[in-house]
């Protein structure tokens, strides 16, 4: 019975490893074979696009094309299209719903209306309408004498004395409120004035500490190594250009001459002093290691620099 029980757990305890080894196995072909691209442009009248991106020989492979503005893209594993936005059928079109929508017949439910109620008016026996409450519409002697007497109440006149001191108590009131505004004004304006100050002073601080230098240079450094990684390893491209100004493209061309240490013979500028027309291509190729991007970007997040650079980040901002 032992021994059943031994060989049982020998069995499981296999199985086990070789499914840890299998994803160790998958997980280090994800990380170390790379996903190689490569781009095709050319403009001149039209534009043409081509592009794919391939891994593990082509076992996932994805092509994207561009005729103008029509975009075509086709995703392959193990040979088998998964996806292809211009496979026929894979979306309804709207005519095909419109179409579904006329077979069905109508509605057979009849739509019911009712009438508004009528209102309720008391009738008297003759059918002339009557009101529940009459207004008395005759003038008593009493109601005259009292119009009579409120007629007589005039208010008085003010004097020119009083019309003056209410002019000098207006125009002294807008006075004092428009110095009293300006004054408030004044003070929001300094405060605001020392308050960036205040942060201006913060943030020439935090630039000039050593520790956040040395965390900025790690951190440009560790961002251009991770580019130059991703960015083409081998990349061509031609450009013929014409302003229809000789002058103007001459211009261009000296621009272009200044930058020449950037691109080098990777670029080719030919100018056009004749006519006025923009036309190139480009041809890139490159590939992405996953376990270089990961080693790059753990290096970074487990710098002492960098950590300190966050950590003095978040205290600037809340002091901001």
């Amino acid at each position: 019975m032992l021994q059943i029980i031994l060989m049982i757990l020998k069995i499981i305890g296999t199985i086990v490893l070789v499914l840890i080894g299998a994803l160790l196995l998958i997980l280090a072909v994800v990380l170390i074979v790379p996903v190689r691209y490569r781009l095709s442009v050319q403009w001149e009248e039209e534009f043409h696009l081509n592009g794919t991106v391939s891994w593990l020989l082509h076992v996932f492979h994805t092509r994207i094309s561009m005729e103008n503005t029509e975009p075509h893209i086709r995703v392959r594993i193990f040979g088998f299209v998964i996806y292809d936005n211009e496979k026929p059928g894979r979306h309804r079109s709207f005519k095909t719903a419109a179409k579904a929508g006329e077979t069905k017949g109508p509605d057979t439910k009849k739509a019911v209306y009712e009438l508004p109620e009528e209102k309720d008016a008391a009738m008297d026996h003759t059918g002339i309408e009557t009101r529940e409450n009459p207004v008395d519409t005759l003038e008593t002697p009493d109601t005259k004498f009292f119009n009579i007497e409120r007629h007589k109440d005039k208010p008085k006149r003010e004097t020119l004395w009083e019309r003056v001191l209410a002019k000098i108590r207006s125009i002294s009131s807008r006075i004092s409120g428009f110095f009293k505004e300006l004054a408030d004004r004044i003070l929001k304006l300094c405060q605001s004035f020392a308050e960036q100050k205040r942060k201006a002073g913060l943030i020439l601080e935090f630039f000039r500490d050593e520790l956040n230098r040395e965390g900025f240079q790690y951190t440009f450094s560790s961002i251009k190594k991770l580019l130059k990684h991703i960015l083409p390893t081998k990349l061509r491209a031609s450009i013929v250009y014409g302003t229809g100004d000789p002058c103007s493209t001459g211009e261009i061309l000296g621009v272009f001459g200044m930058l020449y240490g950037l691109y080098g013979d990777k670029l080719s500028v030919t100018p056009d002093f004749e006519s006025q027309r923009f036309a190139g291509d480009l041809d890139a190729k490159g590939r992405i290691r996953l376990i270089t991007i990961l080693i790059i970007v753990i290096k970074l997040m487990l710098d002492r620099r960098f950590k300190q650079l966050r950590c003095n980040l978040k205290t600037l901002k809340e002091a901001l």
